[in-house]
């Protein structure tokens, strides 16, 4: 004959593991709410042409500042396209930096996992 025991154990063991990686997944958003909340406070300066146009950005993209030399401002008045190229790159190079640095601080947290819809 064979006695069955009480309780199952098996799936009370999965659930227990359940439990855990749910902990783990509520612990790791917290820790990338936090990096999300540091990265406002972190800020890149990109300098293009020379020094001509500087591009400030925080680690959450959004930019800060951009700064024009007083000779860019000179040149722009017979070369327009030019300054607007300038302030274009050192946008687009302050954007990218910024989500290098982004993507960084979260895979510290992740340990480099990749979650869609991130960033």
């Amino acid at each position: 004959m064979v006695r069955k025991l009480k309780g199952n154990r098996p799936a009370q063991a999965a659930a227990g593991n359940q439990m855990d990686i749910l902990k783990q997944a509520q612990a790791m958003q917290q820790q990338m709410l936090q990096v999300q909340e540091e990265l406002k406070g972190k800020e890149l300066t990109v300098s293009v042409g020379g020094g001509a146009v500087n591009v400030k950005v925080n680690g959450q993209k959004e930019v800060l500042e951009i700064k024009l030399s007083d000779e860019i401002l000179k040149e722009a008045a017979s070369d327009k396209e030019m300054l607007e190229d300038l302030i274009l790159s050192g946008i687009n190079e302050a954007m990218r930096q910024a989500e290098e640095l982004a993507e960084n601080e979260m895979n510290k947290v992740t340990g480099g996992i990749n979650i869609p819809g991130l960033f």
